[in-house]
């Protein structure tokens, strides 16, 4: 469709408003438009809709992902506030985009978006949804957080839990992430919808691997370089590994704080020849078909998002056995699981791959049509659409 822009004066906003509309408006509150996880989803579901009108609004600086939602005919509104919360700004620029768009009902996504969002739609009695992507207040996600973080996080903790009442429902990304935020928001169960990320499967090609003798086994990781990744973990066992396969290579896609740390535990254990660092990959669909094996080591995820695109692509998955990997691989039919924040449970994963290459194939063949089955993307935005049409009680 078409877009057109005009000036949204009473709060100096630039808006892209599509020509025509459905009947259901539904407008989307998230922080920024960076590329992160919660961001990209977001575009992947709300491009998908069929029945639901979406419109968008962030408001922090913060804009990398707008054109593209722009080109898909999404109305996109940066509010631009330049404080790191101004939540006095937020709830008065929000206040005044919901009264001109009015929208049927307000989903927020990310902290500082949830609380200024509940705050304006409960002013204005229009029904707002919650999301729960990660277990922010549990132990493993918290553990590393110098003390006046973690201070902060209790802090908004206690925001959270005393704004839930004002939100008509919630949707988490998994069963894990559901019941984590039930219990420590106080939120019922029965209020919390699971609706998974999913992912295009049209774009990860499915490539069965093939045992080649002699050639030396490649090993991947995907995801930011935070120590609730596990990637110490995961560097220490290799090394273990490399007794037995001394030609085998792991590489670790992504970006983060912990890279000097990560970095100098690499050259201690003199493994700059079998390890590498590669920084942050715009290409991991055709970076999983270089590798025969997929190690994901998280300590703590909201939805295994990096898993089930390891699955799709046919390469034999380890993972940490925590709450959300157990919701996408089955140990020993579709995955094999170990115990996470334990090095010696690691070795043992990479033993086992290492005695049990083609029965790891053979699962990895289980694994892709279980993931093509259960977390396809235009499933999931049909279920999706399905769940907000209810809740705005248009019919289906």
């Amino acid at each position: 469709m078409l877009t057109y822009q005009q000036e949204f004066k009473q709060v100096g906003l630039t808006q892209q408003k599509r020509e025509t509309a459905p009947a259901t408006r539904v407008l989307f509150v998230i922080d920024t438009l960076e590329v992160g996880g919660a961001e990209q989803s977001l575009l992947d579901l709300v491009s998908r809709f069929r029945q639901i009108d979406p419109l968008v609004c962030h408001l922090y600086a913060g804009e990398t992902l707008k054109p593209q939602f722009i080109n898909m005919g999404i109305p996109v509104w940066s509010l631009a506030i330049q404080k790191k919360y101004g939540f006095v700004t937020g709830i008065k620029k929000l206040k005044a985009l919901i009264r001109q768009e009015q929208p049927h009902l307000v989903v927020a996504c990310l902290t500082r978006s949830e609380l200024i969002s509940r705050m304006v739609c409960r002013s204005l009695h229009i029904p707002v949804i919650g999301t729960f992507v990660s277990d922010l207040y549990g132990r493993p996600y918290n553990q590393s957080l110098s003390r006046k973080a973690q201070w902060g996080v209790t802090f908004f903790k206690w925001l959270n839990r005393f704004t839930a009442g004002y939100c008509t429902g919630f949707i988490a990304n998994s069963e894990a992430i559901k019941n984590a935020n039930a219990i420590q928001l106080g939120v019922p169960p029965a209020k919390i919808q699971v609706i998974n990320r999913g992912r295009d499967s049209q774009r990860f090609t499915y490539l069965p691997r093939t045992i080649v003798p002699g050639k030396a086994i490649r090993c991947l990781n995907v995801g930011r370089l935070v120590s609730v990744k596990g990637q110490r973990d995961l560097i220490l066992a290799f090394q273990h590994f490399l007794r037995t396969h001394p030609d085998a290579q792991l590489d670790i896609a992504g970006e983060g704080p912990e890279r000097s740390a990560l970095q100098a535990l690499i050259e201690s254990k003199q493994l700059a020849g079998h390890v590498r660092l590669l920084g942050n990959r715009n290409d991991i669909p055709a970076l999983l078909q270089e590798y025969d094996s997929f190690v994901f080591s998280s300590y703590s995820e909201g939805f295994s998002g990096a898993v089930v695109e390891a699955m799709l692509s046919g390469i034999p998955v380890l993972a940490s056995d925590i709450p959300a990997n157990r919701e996408v691989i089955r140990h020993l039919e579709t995955g094999y699981l170990f115990p996470s924040g334990d090095v010696t449970a690691l070795c043992a994963a990479f033993a086992w791959y290492g005695d049990h290459r083609q029965q790891a194939i053979d699962m990895a063949a289980e694994a892709q049509a279980y993931a093509r089955e259960h977390f396809e993307l235009d499933k999931i935005a049909a279920h999706l659409e399905t769940y907000l049409r209810t809740i705005t009680g248009i019919a289906i």
